[in-house]
């Protein structure tokens, strides 16, 4: 069911952020101010979870029941009934529910309302995984360059200390960016897109003919904004 929520995002996505926040951008009523009973504090209980860890069903169960209170009663009922007998996670043959629907799943959802992440699903959730294979600073490095500005910080994939990842090919050694990354982090509004930017960085681009991380530190740093800029810009 939290998958069929993710997999229709764009509709009911809307509900669901009504609820965790208030008018003025703070924790709403529904979310308990994101306390132990809210849905955000339920949500990043699943997503830390393996799938067949122990409490996952439960979990799933509880973030459910938060979901379906804060829709409209027409949209619970209606995904009550397409998902009669998964809400505990199983079947009614007593055989374990799929955690998928059209290719979403309940992490998903959680990418979707805790980080407004856009890369999930069929499509876009694979991006997201190759994305992710790349080297990234360890937890040290990535705490240590928290309030560094002009890094992509990859948020809804934090490390085993809980900090953001962030992808190593942004500096020139373990504690120095290149500046033409933080230039063109800048261009491509890193802060607002990291998964955007991450993709451009380690795409193959077809005006580069490479990746573009590929050329940092060959001495094609004005190629690198020019190219970016251009993008952005269209000039």
């Amino acid at each position: 069911m939290l998958a069929a929520v993710a997999a229709d995002w764009g509709r009911l996505g809307p509900y669901l952020r009504m609820g965790v926040e208030g008018t003025d951008g703070t924790a709403g009523a529904g979310d308990a101010a994101g306390g132990p009973n809210g849905l955000s504090s339920a949500l990043r209980s699943l997503r830390s979870m393996e799938r067949h860890a122990p409490g996952r069903t439960e979990a799933a169960g509880e973030t459910a029941r938060f979901v379906l209170a804060l829709l409209p009663p027409a949209e619970a009922e209606r995904l009550v009934a397409t998902h009669s007998g998964r809400l505990a996670g199983t079947l009614e043959d007593g055989t374990p529910a799929e955690e998928t629907y059209a290719g979403f799943t309940a992490a998903d959802l959680a990418f979707l309302l805790l980080d407004d992440n856009p890369m999930v699903g069929p499509l876009l959730g694979p991006v997201r995984e190759r994305l992710l294979s790349y080297p990234m600073l360890d937890d040290w490095a990535a705490e240590a360059h928290g309030r560094t500005p002009g890094l992509i910080r990859l948020r809804g994939e934090s490390g085993a200390r809980g900090v953001d990842r962030i992808p190593s090919f942004q500096f020139s050694d373990a504690a120095t960016p290149w500046p033409v990354v933080v230039t063109v982090n800048g261009l491509l509004d890193a802060a607002r897109d990291p998964w955007g930017a991450a993709d451009w960085w380690l795409s193959a681009n077809g005006y580069l003919g490479v990746a573009p991380a590929e050329l940092l530190g060959s001495g094609q740093d004005g190629q690198l904004a020019g190219t970016a800029r251009y993008l952005v810009e269209g000039e």
